[in-house]
């Protein structure tokens, strides 16, 4: 499938160069609008053209600012969740649909990457669409803090969810130190064993009763690489999965500014 690729000033040019350079894509054309009017802009004249359009965006209508790539052909719109394809999510997905570590009991997930304020909302909910994914079930409540680690105002949250009988998801999500390259860290751990991830290392680890096996991971762009592959293919995120996401964002940034845990209200309440 032919793309073109569109980018608002704020773009990721390390990532748009990943997905130019990916041999998978055809790229046919890459736009640099100045605001993000002007990218959607892009987008619909581009799909006009018959051509679909990947485009880098901070805010998709009726996901709460879920921040990912949008992808539009002709009048329909899909929204790509990166951390659905990054190899931590594939990994631990692949370990919990063959039964090697067995149900999910607590999961610990990491993803840092340069960020601002304004990215944060965005980047969360991305996030907790593969937390809640690999969880199983809805988050019942959350328990939140941000900090500041690039900025004056709170670009890096830690949260803690808990769902139904006590299982629980911790996440730290947020801006890079210094500016530095996404880092991604998971461990599940299941009813039967559990697997480590670590973006750092050169390979993940499954542990079980009586053995311990590497696993290779990719490198940082490989899930926005396959997110668009995926459009191709007609594939987008769930609806009921991102709305679950953004009412768990709500609930994590009304923490943050509370300061004590909030419940997580039912999307559509």
């Amino acid at each position: 499938m032919r793309l073109l690729l569109a980018a608002g000033a704020s773009h990721d040019a390390d990532l748009e160069k990943a997905l130019i350079d990916a041999p998978s894509l055809d790229i046919v054309g890459n736009e640099r609008p100045d605001a993000q009017a002007m990218v959607l802009t892009a987008a619909d004249a581009a799909a006009a053209a018959g051509i679909p359009c990947a485009v880098f965006t901070s805010a998709v209508a009726g996901t709460a600012g879920l921040s990912t790539l949008q992808a539009k052909q002709g009048s329909s719109v899909s929204v790509l969740a990166p951390a659905l394809h990054r190899s931590p999510h594939g990994l631990l997905r692949a370990s919990l649909d063959t039964g090697r570590i067995g149900s999910p009991r607590f999961l610990r997930w990491t993803r840092w990457a340069p960020a601002g304020p304004e990215d944060l909302a965005g980047s969360l909910i991305d996030e907790l669409a593969a937390v809640l994914d690999l969880m199983g079930r809805p988050a019942v409540s959350a328990y939140a803090a941000g900090q500041a680690v690039g900025a004056d105002g709170p670009d890096y949250v830690t949260a803690i969810l808990t769902f139904e009988r006590g299982l629980t998801a911790v996440l730290d999500v947020g801006a890079a130190a210094a500016g530095g390259r996404p880092f991604d860290r998971a461990m599940l751990i299941g009813a039967n064993g559990s697997i480590h991830a670590d973006g750092r290392a050169s390979a993940a680890q499954r542990l079980g009763d009586s053995e311990s096996t590497p696993l290779d991971l990719d490198g940082p762009f490989a899930g926005h690489i396959r997110a668009v592959e995926a459009f191709t293919r007609g594939e987008s995120l769930d609806p009921a999965l991102a709305a679950q996401s953004a009412a768990v964002q709500d609930a994590v940034l009304a923490s943050m500014a509370s300061g004590r845990a909030e419940a997580i209200a039912a999307p559509g309440n």
